[in-house]
């Protein structure tokens, strides 16, 4: 029999998940409030919670011509960034879990050794070859970037869920006459939805919000992504927060809404790729 957990823990583990809840979206809830606050409410004393006169002003001067030039760059680079990264991983991470060769042994402990290496320590050289390329200031530059930095972990989590899926399912599918790309497509790519999208969110997530190699690798407003941009309301004499806040709202929104659907598909993808015994 299960023992029965006593009430007055579980009023405990209750008011702690209330606690962290609350210390984790404070500062949400603080970056909403002041993107509805007029311009001088957000230096008031006492600081209010909550705007006295909520406003969108500062909405509508954050989306402005040159937010949407950043928004769009952000989504190139970004989208661009996930099927190339998640293609390369599924493919290498496939390899490691199938091959018997040894000499991908060298090559898995590579990748994890790549992954210590933050984009910092990288970003010279990185910056070099593309200024040797004459890539600067283009789309090209940053997606290489960052596919660079994202693919060592991105097979790192791809491999560790393809090595649970039983070789057995390309064996029975090689006696159905399927052949390996076949066997591959039809039945590796399904079950490994979850792994995917995981991944797909990961890569998504550190693209978006990436902010160094966007800023030494663009020189001009017409390239510059979102991260970047919101560099514009932090100007010489003042920081317009309201504007500032605003724009990380809007910032905030596309990935919350992508985690949100590829949430479902988490639980779609394991029902879907169960095996039944």
């Amino acid at each position: 029999m299960s023992r029965r957990i006593p009430a007055s823990r579980k009023a405990m583990l209750l008011a702690l998940q209330i606690v962290l809840a609350a210390i984790i979206l404070l500062p949400f809830f603080w970056m909403l409030s002041v993107s509805l606050k007029p311009a001088t409410e957000p230096f008031s004393i006492p600081a209010r919670l909550w705007p006295e006169n909520p406003t969108f002003d500062n909405y509508v001067s954050a989306f402005r011509p040159e937010f949407r030039t950043y928004f769009f760059n952000s989504v190139v680079v970004s989208l661009s960034t996930v099927v190339i990264t998640v293609t390369l991983a599924l493919l290498a991470a496939y390899s490691f879990t199938r091959s018997g060769f040894r000499i991908l042994s060298v090559l898995l402990g590579l990748v994890i050794v790549a992954q210590m290496f933050p984009g910092s320590a990288i970003i010279i050289p990185i910056y070099r070859m593309m200024r040797a390329a004459n890539l600067l200031n283009t789309y090209v530059s940053l997606i290489l970037a960052y596919v660079a930095v994202t693919l060592p972990v991105a097979i790192w989590m791809l491999r560790g869920f393809l090595s649970r899926l039983p070789v057995t399912l390309e064996e029975a599918a090689a006696i159905d006459g399927a052949g390996p790309f076949r066997a591959f497509v039809d039945i590796i790519l399904p079950l490994c939805r979850p792994g995917i999208a995981a991944t797909a969110v990961f890569v998504l997530i550190v693209t978006w919000q990436e902010f160094l190699f966007a800023l030494s690798f663009t020189s001009t407003k017409e390239m510059r992504t979102l991260p970047v941009g919101m560099n514009d309301f932090i100007g010489q004499y003042g920081i317009r927060y309201g504007e500032l806040m605003a724009s990380s709202v809007l910032i905030s929104l596309p990935v919350v809404l992508v985690f949100m659907i590829l949430q479902r598909q988490f639980v779609a993808g394991l029902t879907a790729g169960a095996v039944k015994g």
